[in-house]
């Protein structure tokens, strides 16, 4: 996927303009440097050609005469084949300014061409082309134009800072589109994460009263047998239904029945202590982990019982429910631990209803 900058132009084709927009400004200033240096005119022949050149690739960018990337790497190739030899040989090769030039190419080719393969092959031929002129320098010195060691001072003196200026405004461009993609990253990340919790949420929730499903619950209990946090702790489980819910549903219809439910789930969040896993199984059936002592449990239930009764007067409807409870047991298996509170479940409602059993 390519960056796009807060104009939303594509990266490469700012990052490119950039470099031919400096190209010009660097060919001039170059241009009025060598003349105040003592410079002959035939060394500004390759500043020339590279403000022409890049002149002409902004037009053509502009008019969308032709392909981007046949431009840059057209562009490219004029850099290492024509310009850099040019300028290593009237310059005074490597007692010059070439080198900064041959580094700043580099960092440039590397951002622009996304493609390995043009890439690799465009640092192939500056590498090649580097080793070829750096030979001959040292080979065959006569051939390059000697300067005297004041004008190589004065250009070296201009040359270094417009050389490190480019590549503080190329790597700029870099680091601000990593920014911006850290940013948007972060951003996405952060939209995954919440889209997950809330894929989660509704995953483990009872899409009625809001509380937990027989899943969370399952999965709770599991974690509880596995971590042996009963040998740890005391914890109580309780199983309960409403009492005569078919009744309730067939005499005031059964958004009054959800109703019911709603209300009494959020009377067990209101009143059983913090933490407390509170689960609805379906229908009428709820299964709660209350990580107290059964006596402590016991206490909770009691006040939860007495605000049952004052829902029902409340609703004007008779509501009562039926429970059992035990604690977990060191010795417990799971089956074994269900079977307990549910034996003592029904006997809650053999004995009368609106009452719960402690096993």
């Amino acid at each position: 996927m390519q960056s796009r900058d807060r104009t939303g132009e594509n990266l490469e084709n700012k990052i490119f303009r950039i470099i031919l927009f400096f190209g010009i400004v660097i060919s001039i200033v170059n241009i009025i440097v060598n003349y105040l240096v003592g410079f002959s005119w035939g060394i500004n022949f390759k500043w020339i050609l590279l403000a022409v050149l890049s002149a002409a690739i902004l037009y053509f960018m502009k008019k969308d005469l032709f392909d981007f990337f046949q431009l840059k790497l057209s562009y490219y190739l004029f850099l290492i084949f024509i310009f850099l030899p040019f300028a290593w040989f009237q310059s005074g090769g490597s007692n010059n300014n070439s080198l900064s030039y041959i580094f700043l190419i580099l960092i440039s080719l590397t951002f622009l061409f996304e493609k390995s393969k043009p890439r690799s092959l465009l640092l192939l031929s500056l590498i090649a082309v580097f080793m070829i002129i750096f030979s001959l320098e040292y080979f065959y010195p006569e051939i390059m134009v000697a300067h005297s060691q004041q004008t190589q001072f004065y250009d070296k003196l201009i040359q270094t800072p417009i050389v490190l200026t480019a590549s503080y405004l190329l790597l700029l461009q870099f680091a601000n589109a990593y920014n911006r993609e850290k940013s948007k990253l972060g951003l996405s990340t952060k939209k995954l994460q919440l889209a997950n919790q809330k894929l989660k949420k509704l995953a483990n929730r009872d899409s009625l009263t809001q509380k937990f499903n027989r899943r969370a619950f399952d999965q709770e209990i599991k974690n509880i047998f596995r971590d042996q946090l009963h040998f740890k702790r005391d914890i109580t489980l309780i199983l309960f239904d409403i009492d005569n819910f078919k009744e309730i549903n067939d005499n005031y219809g059964h958004d009054i029945g959800d109703q019911v439910l709603i209300e009494l789930a959020d009377e067990l969040e209101r009143t059983m202590p913090q933490h407390t896993l509170i689960s609805r199984w379906g229908g009428d059936e709820f299964a709660i982990i209350c990580y107290k002592s059964e006596i402590e449990t016991q206490k909770y239930l009691d006040d939860y019982y007495r605000n049952v009764e004052n829902l029902s007067e409340k609703m004007n409807i008779s509501i009562t429910v039926s429970a059992g409870l035990s604690r977990l047991k060191k010795g417990d298996q799971l089956q074994e631990l269900f079977k307990r509170v549910d034996d003592i479940l029904y006997k809650s409602k053999e004995e009368g209803k609106a009452r719960y059993t402690v096993a």
